[in-house]
């Protein structure tokens, strides 16, 4: 069996939630992505989405419904501010994601910039 990356299951379990577009318990997150993962793993990375505010949940009964607390092209755009914030050399920064951009992304990114001039 081969390990998983780090965050591959948080991600995972966020794309599920963003599917199901709905509160959703751990079991209808399993059935969502098609896993044989236990409901009880499931729960503990729900869990700890919500310890990092990406998820919120909710009490239905004696259990928790989970919902996303953001979009995942809002999710995105969180993650490429934080990395750029963090890089000592903004500019190089920028420049480099800049050119690992396919001429479709550029082309597109351009249109976008062009609506915040």
């Amino acid at each position: 069996m081969s390990r998983r990356r780090d965050g591959e299951l948080e991600s995972a379990v966020l794309h599920a939630l963003w599917e199901l577009d709905a509160p959703s318990s751990p079991a209808q997150v399993i059935e969502q992505m098609r896993t044989d993962l236990a409901y009880t793993s499931i729960a503990t990375i729900l869990g700890r989405l919500c310890d990092k505010d990406l998820v919120e949940r909710k009490r239905d009964g004696r259990s928790f419904k989970y919902t996303a607390t953001s979009s995942e092209s809002d999710l995105a755009a969180r993650r490429i501010a934080t990395i750029l914030d963090e890089a000592a050399d903004r500019g190089s920064a920028l420049a480099g994601f800049a050119k690992s951009l396919d001429a479709d992304d550029v082309d597109q990114l351009a249109a976008i910039l062009e609506q915040y001039r």
